[in-house]
This record gives structure tokens, sequence and C-alpha cells, in this order.
């Protein structure tokens, strides 16, 4: 079931190829039902989005996530995560970083992250 999990989130990358340029990804397994998957996609303006997530079917929402989104020149555009470190936020222990600080989100999956992606992506290379 986990590989199903990789399978599904691998084709949801593939839907914005339009806007990546290299994208590569590894896969563990833990068991049928658990799993680890990170990767690193390269997009047309030459920024980059790192990515891991831990995932246990048995659960409606991850164990662990994190996507690091940054310029050409590696500098953060936002990252949003689970890690357990800003209790006094609402949407707790969900939020994003941003380069003006850390600001409440709900819980997110990588097609919205690349949507917001796509948004940036398709915007500087108008420019």
């Amino acid at each position: 079931m986990i590989l199903e999990y990789f399978k599904q989130l691998k084709e949801t990358i593939y839907l914005f190829d339009h806007i990546i340029v290299d994208c590569s990804t590894e896969e563990k397994t833990y068991s049928d039902e658990k799993g680890f998957i990170s990767g690193e996609i390269v997009f047309a303006d030459n920024s980059q989005l790192d990515f891991a997530e831990v995932k246990e079917m048995g659960q409606k929402s991850k164990i662990k996530y994190r996507y690091h989104y940054m310029n050409h020149s590696k500098t953060l555009i936002f990252r949003y995560d689970n890690a357990k470190h800003y209790p006094n936020l609402s949407t707790f222990p969900h939020h994003k970083h941003t380069p003006s600080g850390v600001i409440e989100s709900e819980a997110i999956d990588i097609e919205n992250v690349l949507k917001e992606i796509e948004a940036i992506v398709v915007k500087n290379n108008e420019s």
C-alpha cells in the first residue's frame, strides 16, 4: 500500500512537468503500510523544492513532512513542515516559514505546494 502512495505522489509531481526541468526521488519502505519518500525538484527558473514525507497508510495525515522551496541562490522562499517547534500557533504543529517569519498553516500536500510554486515560476518566466 505504501508503494501505491509513492506512485501517486510521483504522478502528482509529473502533472507539473511543464515547469520542471529535473526531478529525483528516493524511497524507503519500513513495512507495507509505512515509508519515507524524499526528493529534489528543479524548476524552469532554477528554483528548487526539497521535500520529504513519512507516511503510514492507516493514518489520515502524514507523520512528518517538509517542503522547502528556495530560489536559484538557495535563499528560502517558503517551507512548510510539521516539526513541533511552534506550539503557540493555532495550527500547531503545522506551519509555514517565510522570509519574514513563521506563520500559521494547515497541513498541506505536495499538489498544493506545487500549485503555489507553479504561480511563482510562471510569474518569474513572464518577467
